[in-house]
């Protein structure tokens, strides 16, 4: 009896929400339009701010009173409570995203139809940010780590539905040829990779996900580097690598968050593993879509995000509105070279990180450390890292436009400073970036057997990319290069000349939802 007195109040209740065909057009009906083709250009404050008007103009009408405070997008497009129409059909009880969240965060209900019942209807299942962020539509997206990116960044990755468990895979490679001038650099064929596969689904009263990232690079990037001048950091067969990049472990990440919803712009967020990225830095550098083409590591990377991959990372941050603050713990040990292993290491390093999403097109964060012995060569050595850095992503009907400015110190024996700036523009199937970069650099990249300050580099990269015929649904392909030009300060020139050059040609692959 409850349950057939259960399917005749739903049906009530979506009649009442439905637009009723004696009521005239509805005035917001033009702008519902307009909102649809803000939505599909990624004009994401405009549709906000529209839809916003539309629903005010329709509950005066007397037609929209959507179940979820804050109003249901799906139910205003439809003009009716198409999640009310499914749930009184005899099969139906997947309801739309905005109903599911909204309902387990406590912002409304259906009376008379038991919460554990619900699930997500199939046609409104794939979220791009589903799992990816801390549930707050004003916040921005995680690329690495709790990092955050602004919310209009292009997401390419797979969706697979499994029950009420999302598969979200996002991956690249590059095949590389480099060549570095001068005596101390060189050339190399290698191939950097990685590919991050994310499980998500609703537990309880939040988003549980499970975090996983690997890579090949231990295997396609031999002996332990590739070339780049000026670079140094971490070792190979026990010696510190100079002018050249070390490859990633195996384990880039390995993971869960689980994000909490408190109220409609509240959540916290509870993130951690064996192997992941505390909260301290923007997104590492091949996470970035300002430098999603770019196969090089940044010169500064050691200065800037390297803790993108640290041993025993718990992270808890909570998020209101447009602001979230954010504290870590984790291993401060940069990882050696047993690149196939997790690693131990006891929490012995501290971070914390404020971001701030003004827009869904901005991302500024500030963080900063206190990293216990992270050299395996200079154990006696702590370090305390201070980053601050500006995002810009910008849709556009043809592409984007992604953007960054960070700064990045770290301070020790000697205080090392680093900037980098960099964009890169989609237009249809091409793809141009530069990077302007500058960094403090020590007296070991001079032969000296000691880490004090010396001197400094600046680099200018620019680099050309067009897509390829595409060969499967599921994967993009680009065929690119790109040339560098080193600017090093008067101490180094007798080692390196006056100015070095480097170039790469390179062919790119990456993973993507066949929609995009």
């Amino acid at each position: 009896m409850r349950k057939i007195l259960s399917i005749l109040l739903i049906t009530g209740l979506a009649m009442a929400h439905s637009g009723d065909k004696k009521l005239p057009p509805s005035k917001a009906a033009k702008d519902l339009k307009r909102a649809k083709q803000l939505q599909k250009e990624g004009k994401t404050e405009e549709f906000r701010e529209l839809m916003l008007a539309c629903k005010r103009t329709m509950a005066a009408e007397g037609r929209y009173a959507c179940c979820v405070r804050g109003g249901c997008n799906e139910c205003a497009f439809e003009m009716e409570c198409a999640c009310g129409k499914n749930l009184a059909t005899k099969n139906g009880k997947g309801v739309c995203k905005e109903c599911y969240a909204g309902w387990h965060a406590g912002r409304g209900s259906f009376e008379g139809v038991e919460l554990a019942e619900i699930t997500v209807s199939e046609m409104d299942s794939h979220d791009m940010s589903e799992g990816m962020s801390p549930e707050v539509e004003t916040a921005g997206i995680w690329m690495s780590g709790t990092s955050q990116s602004p919310r209009d960044t292009p997401r390419y990755m797979m969706h697979h539905r499994f029950g009420d468990w999302t598969l979200m895979t996002m991956g690249q490679a590059h095949l590389v040829y480099t060549a570095q001038s001068t005596s101390r650099g060189g050339d190399k064929l290698f191939a950097p990779n990685w590919i991050m596969p994310m499980l998500t689904r609703r537990l309880g009263p939040g988003q549980f996900t499970v975090r996983s990232m690997v890579s090949l690079d231990p295997a396609t990037i031999t002996n332990r580097r590739y070339p780049l001048l000026f670079q140094a950091g971490e070792t190979a067969y026990g010696k510190p690598i100079i002018d050249g990049q070390h490859p990633h472990t195996f384990f880039m990440e390995l993971g869960a968050s689980y994000v909490l919803s408190l109220a409609e712009k509240t959540s916290l967020t509870f993130y951690g593993g064996p192997r992941g990225e505390p909260a301290l830095g923007p997104p590492a550098f091949l996470h970035r879509m300002s430098q999603s083409e770019n196969p090089i590591a940044v010169l500064g990377h050691h200065y800037q995000d390297s803790t993108h991959i640290a041993n025993n990372v718990v992270t808890m941050g909570i998020t209101h509105g447009k602001l979230t603050v954010e504290a870590s713990g984790f291993n401060g040990r940069e990882p050696d070279e047993r690149y196939w292993k997790l690693q131990k290491g006891k929490i012995d390093s501290y971070s914390m990180r404020m971001s701030f999403t003004p827009s869904s097109r901005w991302a500024i964060q500030f963080s900063g450390g206190s990293l216990h012995s992270p050299e395996v060569l200079h154990p006696e050595d702590n370090a305390v890292r201070m980053t601050s850095s500006i995002q810009y992503t910008r849709p556009t009907d043809d592409g984007h436009w992604a953007s960054l400015l960070l700064w990045g110190q770290n301070r020790s024996h000697d205080t090392y400073n680093s900037f980098v700036a960099e964009s890169t523009l989609k237009k249809r199937g091409h793809w141009i970036w530069g990077r302007f970069e500058y960094a403090d650099k020590d007296a070991t990249l001079a032969g000296f057997h000691q880490e004090r300050h010396f001197g400094n580099v600046t680099a200018l990269t620019l680099g050309y990319a067009h897509d390829l015929p595409q060969i499967a649904s599921w994967v993009s392909t680009a065929l690119g290069g790109q040339a560098m030009l080193y600017f090093p300060s008067a101490g180094y020139h007798p080692f390196y000349s006056k100015h070095p050059v480097g170039a790469q040609v390179f062919l790119r692959a990456r993973l993507k939802d066949s929609t995009q």
